[in-house]
């Protein structure tokens, strides 16, 4: 409603009979939603029927003077506030949604609300009209939770995935209790219960074992079993005079409770009480239609896991944090020391009229060098969040570079023997999951160990074909693989635990000598390459781990030093590199201009911004580190693209940053090179992703 310069009548209701009947009766009162016109004070001076009946159940005699902002949730009042405070102070019409409490709450209707300035002699008003999106506001709820409990069908357990829906439900349904009851055979029995966040966590503080009614307890369940169909109860006495709840179990008032059906039988029960006001059939539909969507991601997993006789899978592993944040960001700043090291050294090597004696000095530098970026890399493995990187790379050779940092690991009581397989290995994996793989097995073997003992790695080639998988083989495709094979000589496994070795948080360790996710960090590596791996334990007998790696077509080691660099430099490229650090700076500009790069430094993202505006040529590469003040790298790769759509983008950083792994760095067009890196990797780097390879 537009601002109006005429003179009006000050609103009151008894001003003019005649206009309250126009107005209120003929247009005001049948509106299908709420109409108020408030006073600068946010006092009500006007209203409908819908907003006198609906809204705050008061009779009409009480309604002027009524203050607005007592209809809105307490959460949302302050954005009505300001929303109503900037329509009278600047005559702007706002919109916005919020939650208004019915006859005082603490039931709610979700509103969009409208709002906009009169002027009736000189004094403003604020007009509002609104209108129920209840049902809207539930349906996106719904709709963003399924392609949440979607998104992490794969990488939860059953038990994950049903507490996720009941706090949903608790949510959505402003209840305070949550739970799910897997029926028994028999249909009345309990054979599993899930309860939501909260009651889990109230019953660890019990000693008592968290216990509910049986299924056919009369008042309560029954009907949803016997009459396959929901059960409201809103006048609960209380359940203590049914059945003996366990101590610190609330009190129950309201229950709601929908039967799970899959054809005629009630596989579950799916419930929510302890809502501050009765339920509805609002409520049943809601709960209905979560639990119905969730035991459909649960029932196709129970399958899945009761083929592999697992209880709960975790197929993409979180990686274990033994080392934080405060280690990356150090290890940041070593890296990028050991690069300046590094590549002075090789320049340095480089000059021709370097004799043998300081030659090989520089090379026991080089060597000392690549170790310390080895240690370090290994090192934030079990720290770092990373995009993926796979590379082809012989796992022979990796466990080789491991043994070391393996043998101190173990300690000197303990022999480690490494057998490797005779022939070439070749798998496509990331380096640093081969380091975590075999970093958390070792660990795992050690601990199992007391006193002297034997750890053995070994690696052999085998073919799986269809006979071997339909038999039972670990490996459910046929195919070509590389077995990593570590076994121990240690106390075993428990045969009740074996099935959950691969659980997170499942420790058999004491408390506080282990977190449970070293080898669901495994489990989750090997399913991520399309890998499988088996366990063979026996209590007193030892362990040994079976992994099977897809064996790799047409191997090339990525790592080789001994590829040769390009025999002819390009020449014709410009690369443009931003890095904070001087020294890395001048070096990288130095190693490409020596391999025949047009190359242009900035020492900040708002230069190279800058830079690449005047730049009146072509601008090929972009190589920016991703830790940078004003902006990430991320941030100016983007910028950069919107000046120069056809540029390409190396990152370089000393450890892979949360930023790199939710940027996406391995799309197309770009690259990413960890420091330190060598002359050779940089400029073997750039010329793969001139040549769209990288």
């Amino acid at each position: 409603m537009s601002e109006q310069s005429q003179k009006c009548p000050k609103l009151d209701r008894n001003h003019s009979p005649k206009y309250e009947q126009i107005f209120s009766k003929a247009i005001i009162d049948p509106f299908p939603g709420s109409f108020t016109i408030n006073d600068a004070n946010g006092r009500i001076v006007w209203w409908n029927a819908y907003y006198r009946d609906v809204i705050l159940g008061l009779p009409e005699s009480e309604l002027a003077g009524y203050e607005a902002m007592k209809v809105f949730h307490p959460d949302d009042r302050a954005l009505a506030f300001e929303k109503m405070s900037n329509i009278l102070a600047h005559g702007v019409e706002e919109t916005a949604e919020g939650r208004v409490l019915l006859h005082g709450g603490p039931e709610y209707q979700w509103r969009m609300l409208s709002g906009s300035r009169i002027m009736i002699e000189g004094e403003p008003f604020v007009v509002a009209i609104g209108i129920e999106i209840t049902e809207r506001k539930r349906f996106e709820a719904i709709n963003t939770f399924r392609l949440n409990l979607l998104d992490r069908a794969e990488t939860s357990s059953v038990e994950t995935l049903l507490r996720a829906t009941l706090e949903e439900a608790e949510r959505l349904t402003e209840s305070r209790i949550g739970f799910c009851h897997f029926t028994g055979d028999d249909q009345l029995t309990l054979s599993r219960q899930v309860l939501s966040g909260k009651m889990y966590r109230q019953f660890q503080a019990v000693e008592e074992e968290p216990a509910h009614p049986p299924l056919n307890t009369p008042e309560l369940w029954a009907d949803a079993l016997l009459n396959r169909s929901p059960v409201v109860l809103n006048n609960n006495a209380g359940l203590r005079h049914l059945f003996k709840l366990p101590a610190g179990h609330p009190d129950i008032q309201r229950t709601l409770v929908v039967p799970v059906m899959r054809g005629d039988t009630v596989q579950a029960i799916v419930g929510v009480a302890e809502k501050p006001y009765d339920y509805d059939d609002n409520d049943v539909r809601l709960v209905g239609t979560l639990a119905d969507f969730a035991w459909d991601i649960v029932a196709r997993k129970r399958a899945e896991l009761s083929e592999q006789k697992i209880q709960e899978v975790l197929l993409q592993a979180q990686k274990m944090e033994l080392i934080g944040q405060l280690a990356g960001g150090i290890a940041h700043d070593f890296n990028n020391m050991l690069g300046v090291i590094l590549g002075n050294v090789e320049l340095a090597m480089l000059h021709p009229a370097l004799d043998q004696s300081l030659q090989n000095n520089l090379k026991m530098i080089l060597k000392a060098v690549e170790r310390s970026a080895e240690l370090t890399t290994q090192l934030l493995a079990f720290s770092r969040k990373q995009a993926v990187m796979p590379v082809v790379l012989d796992l022979n050779t990796m466990v080789e570079r491991m043994l070391s940092m393996l043998r101190g690991l173990v300690g000197d009581q303990i022999t480690l023997v490494w057998i490797p397989e005779s022939h070439n290995t070749p798998v496509k994996i990331d380096p640093v999951q081969i380091d975590l793989i075999l970093g958390n097995l070792t660990v795992n073997a050690r601990d199992a160990i007391t006193g002297s003992g034997k750890i053995s790695i070994e690696t052999r080639n085998i073919s799986v074909d269809k006979q071997a998988c339909a038999a039972g083989h670990p490996c459910k495709l046929p195919g070509e693989y590389v077995m990593l094979v570590l076994t121990d000589t240690g106390s075993g496994i428990a045969k009740k635990d074996l099935p959950h070795i691969f659980e997170p948080f499942f420790t058999t360790k004491e408390k506080d000598q282990g977190a449970g996710m070293g080898l669901s960090t495994v489990y989750g590596i090997i399913k991520q390459n399309k890998g499988f791996i088996d366990c063979q334990s026996e209590p007193g007998q030892g362990t040994a781990f079976n992994i099977y790696l897809p064996k790799h077509r047409g191997y090339a080691d990525p790592d080789d030093s001994s590829v040769p660099l390009p025999s002819e430099s390009r020449g014709k490229e410009t690369v443009l590199i931003v890095e904070d650090e001087p020294d890395i700076l001048s070096l990288c500009k130095l190693m490409l201009e020596n391999n025949g790069y047009a190359v242009l430094t900035a020492s900040t993202p708002l230069e190279a911004i800058r830079i690449t505006r005047q730049y009146a040529e072509k601008i090929h590469i972009l190589m920016t580190d991703v830790i940078m003040p004003e902006m990430n790298g991320c941030e100016l790769a983007r910028k950069l693209q919107l000046i120069r759509p056809d540029i390409k983008t190396l990152y370089m950083s000393g450890y892979t940053s949360d930023i790199i792994a939710q940027e996406g760095v391995l799309e197309e067009g770009v690259g990413f090179i960890s420091k330190p890196f060598s002359l050779s990797a940089l400029t073997k780097k750039v010329d793969e992703l001139l040549s769209g390879e990288g």
